[in-house]
């Protein structure tokens, strides 16, 4: 006898109990274990190919503010056995790029946890509390960039002997304000502070 649906979603559930952590991803002093795409995903997979069920995004919309990108994500997930009967899900998922790999991120968050929400899996991590660290931390760095930039340019600095000095002193090649890393922005920032008071 066949199952429906939720019947195999059922199934699911039952035989994927918990997923443990297995990454560790650093940002700035915040330290923490995580739980991958991957791992996801690959564990998720082989149960939904032994239930038949088949999950893919039918809609979505992407806004983007800053260097930070949201996807709002819905999916569709279809019981092969009975291809009429399927049901919609939906998520969201943020990215935090200062280049052009935004979107893919939002759209992997959102994935994840839409397999871990849809089929309530247990991963002893919180989430939000995660990803609202790391924004505000992006966030912070990018305000320090700019800070640099507009410090560069009110004292008048020729940027490129700036960044060869900051080179030397930190003993790595430094192309761009925007490759600094969040010690080397807070000493730039601090020795560019001292040149502009001088400089009244």
């Amino acid at each position: 006898m066949s199952k429906n649906i939720y019947q195999k979603i059922l199934e699911v559930m039952k035989n994927i109990e918990y997923l443990s952590k297995d990454d560790a991803v650093a940002f700035g002093t915040t330290k923490y274990r995580a739980m991958s795409e991957e791992k996801v995903t690959m564990t998720v997979r082989k149960e939904l190919i032994k239930q038949g069920l088949v999950v893919f995004p039918v809609e979505q919309t992407v806004e983007k503010d800053g260097h930070i990108t949201t996807t709002n994500t819905t999916y569709k997930m279809v019981n092969t056995e009975n291809p009429e009967e399927f049901v919609i899900l939906a998520s969201s998922g943020q990215g935090s790029d200062t280049q052009d790999k935004g979107v893919g991120k939002a759209m992997t968050y959102s994935f994840k946890y839409m397999l871990l929400r849809t089929f309530a899996i247990p991963t002893g991590e919180d989430p939000d509390k995660v990803a609202s660290e790391q924004i505000d931390y992006e966030e912070a760095l990018t305000k320090k960039k700019a800070d640099v930039k507009k410090l560069l340019e009110e004292t008048d600095s020729d940027t490129e002997e700036f960044l060869a000095t900051c080179s030397k002193f930190f003993e790595r090649k430094i192309k761009s304000v925007d490759e600094m890393f969040e010690k080397e922005l807070d000493n730039a920032i601090r020795t560019l502070s001292k040149k502009k008071k001088e400089k009244k």
